[in-house]
């Protein structure tokens, strides 16, 4: 079986920055002796609203490791002179300058004057895939489509089979991991033996903190977990519903189908300890993990 770490041509390593698809980059740099071709290129897309353990963990694994990511965050303006309204640009960011308080998310949610939904995961599109897409073609002269790693394991079955090989946004999607046959248990043992590791709570292998921290496609149980033991982070996602509640109306809030992130908040606070929280099953998003 050939090698599914070896790239061929300009590649692009989508890191999420949690703990399965910084193991992917691992495996990459094994299967090149610890550095990467020239033409392979990490990279980072920050929406402001990942937690600063995430950062942390982006940055410690570039120094861990010695290998450079790039780190990316969309740029969105207001068009003073003709259409478009708004003009979207890819801007490199670090460690240091990275948005932590939502500015890209919230730049993008008042341009579309709607909140992104489980239909329409604008979020996703043009904070992460498409401030990728522009910074490698603008930047790194990459074709389109260009090659793109994503960590999807192996016991994801039904998203790999969607994705790999297929191309969209101008990406030809690449699971190495699927081809390998790396499950969350694998990951697991992997962090557990290593001399660091993204702190924030790996459940088997996967991480209910990890992307944006309350991230609408996230099961209702794991958003009120979180927002019990961090009620402040359920006030950016409601400043937002109700920004847009004021001003349109229609399309406030990020899902319709659960309550608000105001009502959540109070939810946890009033009845967590008292019965505990199930959990419906969370949405695959392109984040990863």
């Amino acid at each position: 079986m050939n090698n599914p770490y070896l790239v061929d041509g300009p590649t692009c390593i989508s890191f999420s920055g949690g703990r399965t698809s910084a193991f992917m980059l691992y495996k990459v740099l094994e299967a090149y002796d610890g550095y990467l071709p020239e033409d392979c290129v990490v990279t980072f897309a920050n929406t402001g609203k990942e937690m600063p353990e995430t950062l942390d963990f982006v940055q410690a694994c570039s120094e861990n490791w010695d290998v450079p990511i790039v780190w990316l965050e969309r740029e969105i303006k207001r068009n003073t002179e003709e259409k478009p309204m708004y003009l979207y640009e890819t801007r490199v960011v670090d460690h240091e300058t990275a948005a932590r308080n939502g500015e890209p998310f919230t730049a993008l949610i008042k341009a579309r004057r709607y909140a992104p939904n489980p239909v329409a995961r604008f979020c996703t599109q043009d904070l992460k895939i498409k401030a990728i897409g522009q910074y490698l073609r603008e930047e790194r002269g990459f074709p389109n489509p260009y090659v793109c790693l994503i960590g999807i394991r192996g016991d994801e079955q039904r998203r790999a089979a969607k994705m790999h090989g297929t191309v969209a946004e101008f990406q030809e999607r690449h699971l190495p991991l699927w081809l390998d046959g790396i499950t969350k248990e694998d990951i697991y043992e992997f962090w557990i033996n290593q001399n660091f590791d993204l702190q924030l709570p790996n459940n088997n292998g996967t991480t209910d903190w990890g992307n944006c921290d309350l991230c609408f496609l996230k099961g209702l149980g794991k958003k009120l977990s979180i927002i019990e033991a961090r009620p402040d982070l359920a006030d950016w996602w409601s400043e937002q519903e109700q920004t847009l509640s004021k001003a349109v109306g229609k399309g406030a809030s990020f899902r319709s189908d659960q309550p608000t992130y105001a009502d959540m908040k109070v939810i946890a606070s009033d009845q967590g300890s008292l019965f505990g929280f199930g959990d419906d099953e969370s949405i695959p998003c392109f984040c990863g993990d």
